[in-house]
């Protein structure tokens, strides 16, 4: 495990931990145990996956927090794609790839990640390069500690630790385009974990509305598409634009793959199958589909924050122009934002 510590800044004593705080402490350790044992397929490690998977949901955005708006129609929300573009994006994106559509069906994961393209990123040199350039502009406080968990090929997820000091990251290390989604988006959570609230306890910042979770994630989410910004964190300016257009072509799929699986959740049963079909042909696995439509409530909580954050964007766009990601007064309005939601719901707890 690697830590990523902000500079010195002088003596610092931390009050001496509560019971509660002890008991999230453990089950933090506990998670990060599993995360290593997973990784490196000890005994039980079905078990530990099960474990580890509770752990994680609410980071991840499942089951679905308290205070969510319900959904309200399958694609018509924001933030969303036409399902039906699915089959059109996946042509346009192997094309641009250089490989035949084929890959895939394949191997529908190794496509997305990004194991077909002829160079490698390095998820390690690019959490050092983000999480510096991130507090550079302001957007991540320099006093907040990040460890650094490396799981081989498991999912990424953040866990907050001790408040308000410190975030465990747990990252793949595979050395592909698509690590620039997925570490800018753990660092997103990481980011808005450490505008919480100071006095919340760990089971408190665990409820937060998904919505509010994702829209911050995705709002950093959106530089790993940003070409010039990666090109900042010290990417060739061809590179930066193979990563973007990869990432580019990833979220397009994911709005649209969202829309179909919200669509199919209010889909009879035994017309799934006929409903996919004439959405998308063949390209989809109808057992993956199913398997999705079990966590609808997960997708909605992704539509929810691709919508707040497009809106944002446009927003900071708007104020600041391109390189809006530049400016600290961006990073304050969204946190102001933020914090505006967390003053907002505990207002209405009282």
């Amino acid at each position: 495990m690697t830590d990523l510590l902000p500079p010195a800044s002088g003596p610092h004593q931390d009050p001496a931990p509560s019971a509660e705080e002890r008991a999230d402490d453990a089950a933090v350790e506990r998670a990060i145990e599993l995360l290593r044992s997973v990784d490196l397929g000890l005994p039980d490690a079905d078990a530990g996956r099960r474990e580890l998977a509770g752990l994680l949901r609410s980071v991840a955005g499942a089951p679905r927090r308290t205070g969510e708006a319900p959904y309200r129609a399958p694609g018509a929300a924001p933030g969303l794609a036409d399902p039906a573009a699915l089959p059109g994006i996946v042509e346009d994106w192997s094309r641009a790839a250089g490989v035949p559509v084929t890959a895939f069906r394949e191997d529908r994961r190794a496509f997305l990640r990004g194991d077909h393209l002829a160079f490698e990123l390095s998820p390690r040199l690019l959490v050092r390069a983000a999480v510096r350039q991130l507090r550079k502009v302001g957007a991540l406080p320099e006093e907040h500690r990040i460890s650094l968990v490396w799981t081989g090929d498991q999912p990424s997820a953040t866990l907050p630790v001790r408040i308000p000091d410190w975030t465990a990251v747990a990252l793949p290390t595979r050395p592909v385009a698509l690590c620039a989604q997925y570490v800018h988006h753990e660092l997103g959570h990481v980011m808005e974990l450490a505008w919480r609230p100071p006095d919340l306890p760990l089971a408190a910042r665990w409820q937060a509305p998904g919505s509010v979770v994702e829209w911050v994630a995705m709002v950093v989410e959106w530089l790993s598409r940003c070409d010039d910004w990666m090109t900042a964190l010290g990417l060739e300016p061809e590179r930066a634009r193979q990563v973007g257009e990869h990432c580019r072509y990833e979220d397009h799929y994911t709005r649209a793959f969202a829309a179909l699986v919200l669509h199919c959740a209010e889909t009879e049963p035994n017309r799934l199958e006929r409903e996919l079909k004439e959405i998308t042909g063949e390209l989809i696995d109808p057992g993956h589909l199913r398997e999705e439509v079990r966590r609808a409530d997960y997708w909605r909580t992704v539509a929810q924050g691709h919508a707040r954050a497009d809106a944002t964007v446009d927003a900071l766009q708007a104020a600041h122009g391109a390189h809006w990601w530049e400016r600290p007064e961006s990073w304050q309005r969204l946190r102001a934002d933020v914090t505006a939601q967390w003053a907002a719901r505990e207002a209405g707890e009282r």
